[in-house]
């Protein structure tokens, strides 16, 4: 079991519409996901999502997920925001990759650099940086590019998530069983986990020489 934080302080940069992305192209792909709602808010009902989506806001409720999934094969997703130093160092020690979504917006990255900085801090080892919400429109894309992604650590970059308004629906209760979502949403998520999990694999393959010589 992998586990993978999807983390931000700052609303509205997509870390619960990409968590339920993620997991569902890890379920179109055949990896059992398992989304754990930790964030604040109410978690949506869910009806007939080939992922499994669990209310993890208490800590105790939380840990035991994690502990009872810790040796299945499979995708561990945790959907996290606001500004919980405690929860934030869990975090640092518990998962194997912390994705923080980034936006172009300007307090989005100057919160984004010192949401990392304090992770790191923590001693968190791999956090990375997801572009999200980037424009189709080339013109509009360099500017971003050019006046807010410029200023983050272009090595701690995995990729970019293109602007898809359909998206939101994943963070909607399902009144019905769960419809096929449109075929843009579900190649953006196959896409999405494909960069997650070459990411991983990559992680695992530094490590294997570490556990060999220690």
């Amino acid at each position: 079991m992998k586990g993978v934080a999807i983390v931000g302080t700052k609303g509205g940069v997509g870390k619960t519409s990409l968590s339920h992305l993620l997991a569902l192209g890890a379920a179109w792909k055949g990896t059992p996901a398992y989304l754990m709602h930790t964030d604040n808010r109410e978690p949506i009902a869910v009806n007939g999502r080939p992922y499994m989506f669990y209310d993890a806001r208490k800590p105790e409720t939380l840990t035991t997920l994690i502990d009872a999934a810790i040796n299945n094969d499979g995708l561990c997703i945790i959907d996290s925001g606001g500004n919980r130093p405690e929860f934030d160092k869990w975090i640092a020690g518990s998962v194997d990759l912390v994705l923080m979504p980034v936006i172009p917006d300007p307090e989005a990255v100057v919160l984004a650099l010192e949401h990392m900085a304090r992770l790191e801090g923590y001693g968190a080892k791999n956090v990375r940086l997801l572009l999200n919400q980037v424009s189709s429109n080339r013109q509009e894309r360099e500017r971003d590019f050019r006046e807010y992604y410029s200023e983050l650590p272009q090595d701690k970059i995995i990729g970019k998530v293109k602007k898809v308004a359909a998206v939101k629906r994943l963070r909607e209760a399902d009144k019905v069983k769960f419809p096929t979502p449109p075929s843009n949403v579900n190649n953006l998520s196959r896409s999405l986990y494909f960069l997650v999990k070459g990411v991983l694999d990559e992680l695992e393959a530094l490590e294997q020489p570490e556990k060999m010589t220690a």
